[in-house]
C-alpha cells in the first residue's frame, strides 16, 4: 500500500458481520487539522521549503519515527494538502503548506485545507445552507457518505474540531459557513455577501467552484519569466486533482491525469 492510500484509508478496518473486513470508501484524516498542521511548522521552521527525511522531522516534532502518533499525522498532513513526498527521505511543503505558515494568507489557505479532505467538502456541499445535526445522525450521515461503521464516531470528532478550527464553525456550533476571507488590503466579507465582479473580471458568471475559482485567482499577471515552468507544472496538477474532486462522480472510477513537463526539443 502506498502513502497515498494509508492517507486515504489508513486503519480503518472493520469485521462486518459476515468475517470481511470494512474499509472506508472516502477519505477522512485520523487527527484534525491542527495536529496536520504541527507537520506543516515542523517542516517550515527548520527547512523552509526544503526538503527533510521522515527521521529529521520526527526528530524536529519530539516523537519516535515509526510510533502511530507520527504515522496519523503525517497522514493527515497529506490528505489536508500540506505536504507531498514521494519517498520516506523526501519531504517537503506543498504550495498550501507554505500558505498556512504565512500570516497574510492563513485564513483563506486553512479554509482550503479543509475542503481538501472528501469526507469533509462532502458535509460541507451537504449542510452548508442549512445546519448540520446532532452527533447520532451526524454520524449516521457519515457512515453513508462511505466511513466504515468502527470509524464514524472518530470521523464526526475529527470533523467537528477541524471545522472549529479552520473557522467553519464561526457562525455557531451547529453552522457551517465558509468563513470571511480576505479580499482587499482592508475588506473582509464573508463569500456569500462578496459583491457581484465588474463586467472586465475574467472570472465573472463562470459558476466555478469557489476552491476552483481561488487557484485560477493564483495565476500571476505579467509576460515571459513571471511564471516558472516548475510552479506552473505545480499549479497545473493541482488545479487537475482539483477538477476531479469537484466533478468526479462518487460511485465511479476517479479520473486521474498525468501532467508532466515535455523535454525540450534539440
Amino acid at each position: 500500500m502506498n502513502e497515498n492510500t494509508e492517507a486515504l484509508t489508513g486503519e480503518d478496518d472493520d469485521e462486518s458481520e459476515g468475517g470481511k473486513r470494512q474499509r472506508s470508501t472516502i477519505g477522512f484524516p485520523y487527527s484534525d487539522y491542527e495536529s496536520a498542521l504541527e507537520v506543516a511548522t515542523a517542516i517550515h521552521g527548520n527547512v523552509g521549503h526544503g526538503n527533510c527525511s521522515q527521521g529529521q522531522l520526527s526528530a524536529w516534532m519530539h516523537q519516535s519515527p515509526k510510533s502511530s502518533g507520527f504515522r496519523t499525522q503525517l497522514s493527515a498532513a497529506r490528505l489536508f494538502g500540506l505536504i507531498e513526498s514521494d519517498n520516506p527521505e523526501n519531504i517537503k511543503l506543498t504550495d498550501l503548506g507554505r500558505r498556512v505558515n504565512d500570516e497574510k494568507q492563513v485564513r483563506a489557505a486553512r479554509a482550503e485545507a479543509f475542503l481538501r479532505v472528501p469526507l469533509f467538502r462532502a458535509l460541507y456541499e451537504k449542510y452548508k445552507d442549512g445546519v448540520t445535526p446532532p452527533a447520532p445522525a451526524l454520524e449516521n450521515e457519515i457512515g453513508g457518505l462511505g466511513v466504515s461503521e468502527k470509524q464514524k464516531q472518530r470521523a464526526r470528532q475529527v470533523f467537528e474540531a477541524s471545522a472549529t478550527q479552520t473557522g467553519f464553525r464561526s457562525a455557531g456550533a451547529n453552522r457551517l459557513v465558509m468563513p470571511a476571507l480576505l479580499v482587499g488590503p482592508k475588506t473582509e466579507v464573508k463569500q456569500e455577501e462578496k459583491p457581484p465582479a465588474a463586467p472586465t473580471d475574467a472570472g465573472a458568471g463562470l459558476g466555478l467552484d469557489p476552491l476552483l475559482m481561488a487557484l485560477l485567482r493564483k495565476i500571476p499577471t505579467g509576460g515571459a519569466g513571471a511564471w516558472p515552468a516548475e510552479n506552473r507544472l505545480r499549479w497545473f496538477r493541482t488545479f487537475a486533482m482539483n477538477v476531479s474532486q469537484v466533478y468526479d462522480d462518487g460511485d465511479g472510477e476517479p479520473v486521474e491525469l498525468e501532467i508532466k513537463l515535455k523535454p525540450p526539443t534539440v
